[in-house]
């Protein structure tokens, strides 16, 4: 069974929703997202909170229970999960001509 070193990143995959700032919308320009975009942010947001709990328990260990790295680093999945609140909260969009 190959060994698997949790601390490393994953492959880098393109990113479809970074782009260049040239074709960027003004600030004032609103555009939901897409149904293939929720998808995938929420997918990121998955892999996000598993690695902020991986790194807590890091802390932890390195530093000690009540560290400031490890307050910190739990401060980091409280805002996550406020993100992922909001977005729930968010109103769905229906795109036309889809």
């Amino acid at each position: 069974m190959p060994t698997v070193n949790r601390h490393t990143r994953p492959p880098a995959r393109p990113c479809s929703r970074l782009v260049t700032s040239e074709i960027m919308p003004a600030p004032t320009e609103r555009h939901p997202l897409t149904g293939e975009q929720r998808k995938q942010l929420d997918q990121d947001l998955v892999y996000i909170q598993e690695r902020l709990q991986e790194i807590i328990v890091l802390m932890r260990v390195c530093y000690g229970e009540a560290s400031q790295p490890a307050v910190r680093a739990e401060e980091a999945v409280g805002a996550l999960q406020r993100l992922k609140w909001e977005l729930e909260r968010a109103p769905e969009v229906k795109q036309a001509g889809g």
